[in-house]
C-alpha cells in the first residue's frame, strides 16, 4: 500500500510542477526563475516517487513548498509584483504540492517502519485507485492551466482547422 501511496504523491507532484512552470512562464523575472525551477524541482521529486526513491525530507519538502512560500512571500513584500500571479492556479498549485507533500510523507512512514507495511495492493486496486487520483489532479490542474497566460493563449476547443462558408444557392 506504501507504493500506491507513493504513486498518488507523484500525480499530485506532477499536477503542482505544471501549474508552477506555466505561472512562471509568464511571471515577471524575479517571480519566473525560481517558480520554474520549483516546478522542475517538483518534476525530480515526481520522477523520484515513482521510482521508489526515497530521497531526505528536505529534497523533498523543498520544491514542493517552494512556490507556495515565494507567492506568500511577494505578496507581503511586493504586492504588486504578487498582483501578476493568477490567484486561482496559485491556490491549486498550493493544494496540489500540500497533498503531494502529504501522500510522500505518510509513504515514508509507512516505509520507516516494518511492521506498518502491507502487503502491495492489487493490480485492479491499484489501477482504479490511480485513476481517480489522476482524474482528481487532472479536474484540478486543467483549470488551474486555462487560468495562466498560455491557457489565456491558448486555442479554443471544436476552433481548430478551416472554417468552410459554403453558399447553398450557388448564386441563384
Amino acid at each position: 500500500m506504501d507504493a500506491l501511496t507513493r504513486l498518488c504523491g507523484a500525480v499530485a507532484a506532477l499536477g503542482a510542477a505544471l501549474i508552477a512552470i506555466a505561472v512562471g512562464a509568464a511571471a515577471v523575472p524575479w517571480l519566473a526563475v525560481p517558480l520554474v525551477l520549483s516546478g522542475a524541482g517538483q518534476l525530480a521529486v515526481m520522477v523520484a516517487a515513482f521510482r521508489g526513491w526515497r530521497w531526505p525530507l528536505p529534497a523533498v519538502l523543498a520544491p514542493l513548498a517552494a512556490p507556495t512560500a515565494l507567492w506568500l512571500l511577494a505578496l507581503l513584500a511586493s504586492p504588486e509584483g504578487a498582483a501578476t500571479l493568477p490567484l486561482v492556479p496559485m491556490l491549486a498549485e498550493s493544494v496540489l504540492a500540500l497533498a503531494a507533500a502529504v501522500a510522500l510523507l505518510v509513504d515514508r512512514r509507512i516505509g520507516a517502519d516494518p511492521a506498518r507495511r502491507t502487503a502491495e495492493p492489487r493490480p485492479l486496486a491499484a489501477l482504479l485507485s490511480l485513476a481517480a487520483v489522476a482524474t482528481v489532479v487532472a479536474g484540478v490542474a486543467t483549470p488551474a492551466l486555462a487560468g495562466t497566460h498560455a491557457g489565456s493563449l491558448a486555442q479554443p476547443h471544436g476552433e481548430h482547422g478551416l472554417t468552410l462558408d459554403v453558399d447553398e444557392h450557388g448564386g441563384h
